[in-house]
């Protein structure tokens, strides 16, 4: 499933909003069309029951300047059909659950 992603770590006023934002307080988060899905648990459990893909009805949206912190955040979470929160990156995550996706 081609995603997109955030490192938090590269913006403190992402890292903090985004929990409160999506009223779940750790990371990794993941959001499919600009809704939260959940953590890392929900992933796995939605990869366990199928198709990511079909479940998730993937097929593909940019962030702009200086805005306020829920303006981006909005934009954010829609920027990809799915959305990664994590710390790091995927090709180099930066916590063991972060290293699990």
């Amino acid at each position: 499933v081609p995603f997109g992603s955030f490192d938090i770590l590269s913006d403190e006023d992402v890292r903090q909003g985004l929990k409160t934002y999506s009223d779940w307080p750790t990371y990794p988060q993941i959001y499919v069309k600009g809704e939260l899905i959940g953590g890392l648990d929900i992933l796995k459990e939605t990869a366990a029951e199928g198709s990511l893909k079909e479940q998730w009805e993937i097929d593909e949206c940019a962030l702009s300047a200086k805005e306020s912190l829920e303006s981006r955040l909005e934009k954010l979470v829609k920027r990809n059909k799915v959305m990664l929160f994590m710390k790091g990156l995927p090709s180099a995550p930066r916590c063991g659950f972060s290293r699990q996706i």
